[in-house]
C-alpha cells in the first residue's frame, strides 16, 4: 500500500512539473501561443484540475484499497457484518471484503480469569477464595460464533458476567457449611459448581473448560485459633501416645522380670538337683572305695584303722598343699601321737560282729 501511494505521488509531481513547465509563459511564446489568449487560460485550467484529480485520487485509493481486504490471526476467526447486520464468518488467514463491510475478531483460544471474592459460612466466618476459570467458545460453527459475538457489548461485560455467576454459586455453597467443613473443598461439589456454570454461559457460546479453587484462606485471628486448636489436640495425641508407649514399656518389662525369675529358679531348682546328685554319687563312691579298702587290708591281716589313719595324712597333705601362703598347721609330733590318733578314729570303724564270727 504504501509503495502504491508513493507510485501515485510520483507521477502527481511529474505531471504538475511537465504541465506548469510547458505553460511556462517563456516556452508558450517559443511554441507561438500568446499569454493573454483564451487557449492559454484554457490549459493552465486543465493542468490545475488534473494535479487536483490525481491528488485526490492518491489521498482517497489507498484508504479504499485497505477496506478490501482483511488478515485473520490463526486462534481467531472474523464476523463479518454489513450494515450493523451480521453476514458470514470468515476463517484466519487473508480475506476479500466488500469496503462497507466491518470484521470483528473472535478468539477461540482457551482463555483464563483469576477472581478473588470472599464468602460468609453458615456459622458467620468469612471465607476468602482466589479461583481460576478457563472458558473458550463452544464452537466455530456460525451459531455459536453468533452467540459468542453478540452476546454482549464487549468482553468486559463478559468477563464480569461470569465473574458475578461464579461467586454466587460458590456462595450459595459455603452459606450451607460450616467453617470446619472448609477446610477442602471436595472436588464433588467443584464439578458441580463447574456444572451449574457451564449450563449458564453456554447460552452466551462460551463453556467452562476448568475450575479451580486455589489459596482458600480465612481471617487472621480465625487462622491462628485454628492452629492452636490444632497444636492442642497433636499435644494431647502426643501424650496419650507417650502414656501408651510407657505403660507398654513397663508391662513388658515387668513380664520380663518375672520371666527372669522363673527361669532363674528353675536353673537354680535344676543345678541343686544336680550338685545333691552329684554329692550322693561322691559319697557312694566313697564308700564303696573305703569298704574295698578295708576288705583289702583285711585279707592281708592288717588292722582296717590304718586306713582311717592314711586319709588322716592325706587330708594333711593336702590342705597344706592347698593352703594360702602364711598358714601355720600345729601337728602333734609325740611318739604316742599315731597311736592315739588311731584310737581316737577307731571309733569311726566298727567291724560287723557277724564277719568275725565267719572268720572263725
Amino acid at each position: 500500500m504504501f509503495g502504491i501511494l508513493v507510485f501515485i505521488t510520483t507521477l502527481t509531481l511529474i505531471f504538475f512539473v511537465t504541465n506548469f513547465s510547458a505553460l511556462s509563459p517563456v516556452f508558450a511564446k517559443q511554441l507561438g501561443i500568446d499569454v493573454n489568449t483564451l487557449e492559454y487560460s484554457a490549459w493552465v485550467t486543465i493542468a490545475i484540475l488534473s494535479v487536483r484529480i490525481i491528488f485526490d485520487l492518491s489521498v482517497t485509493i489507498p484508504p479504499m484499497l485497505s477496506r478490501c481486504y482483511t488478515n485473520i490471526p490463526e486462534g481467531n476467526v472474523g464476523v463479518v457484518s454489513r450494515f450493523s447486520r451480521f453476514i458470514r464468518m470468515i476463517n484466519p488467514g487473508f480475506n476479500l471484503i466488500y469496503p462497507w463491510e466491518i470484521v470483528q475478531f473472535l478468539s477461540v483460544q482457551t482463555r483464563a480469569i483469576e477472581l478473588k471474592f470472599q464468602a460468609i459460612t453458615l456459622d458467620q466466618s468469612s471465607v476468602y477464595f482466589n479461583c481460576t476459570i478457563l472458558f473458550s467458545v463452544v464452537g466455530t460453527d456460525k451459531k455459536m460464533v453468533r452467540k459468542a459475538v453478540y452476546s454482549f457489548a464487549s468482553e468486559r461485560e463478559f468477563e464480569l458476567s461470569v465473574q458475578r455467576l461464579l461467586e454466587d454459586e460458590t456462595r450459595a455453597y459455603v452459606a450451607t457449611k460450616r467453617q470446619a467443613e472448609m477446610i477442602g473443598i471436595s472436588q464433588d461439589v467443584v464439578v458441580k459448581i463447574k456444572q451449574n456454570v457451564d449450563t449458564i454461559i453456554e447460552q452466551w457460546g462460551y463453556r467452562v473448560e476448568d475450575l479451580r479453587y486455589n489459596n482458600l484462606h480465612f481471617d487472621e485471628v480465625v487462622t491462628k485459633s485454628m492452629a492452636r486448636v490444632v497444636a492442642a489436640v497433636n499435644e494431647r495425641a502426643a501424650a496419650e501416645n507417650e502414656g501408651e508407649a510407657l505403660l507398654i514399656r513397663k508391662v513388658k518389662a515387668a513380664e520380663a522380670d518375672g520371666e527372669f525369675i522363673r527361669i532363674q529358679a528353675n536353673a537354680e531348682r535344676a543345678a541343686w538337683k544336680f550338685r545333691g546328685q552329684g554329692l550322693s554319687d561322691f559319697r557312694q563312691e566313697v564308700a564303696k572305695g573305703v569298704h574295698i579298702a578295708v576288705e583289702e587290708l583285711t585279707s592281708a591281716g592288717l588292722d582296717p584303722n590304718f586306713l582311717l589313719f592314711f586319709m588322716y595324712t592325706e587330708t594333711l597333705k593336702h590342705i597344706a598343699e592347698n593352703s594360702n601362703a602364711g598358714s601355720t598347721i600345729f601337728v602333734d609330733n609325740s611318739p604316742s601321737a599315731p597311736n592315739t590318733i588311731m584310737q581316737q578314729m577307731s571309733a569311726f570303724y566298727k567291724p560287723d560282729p557277724l564277719s568275725k564270727k565267719d572268720d572263725h
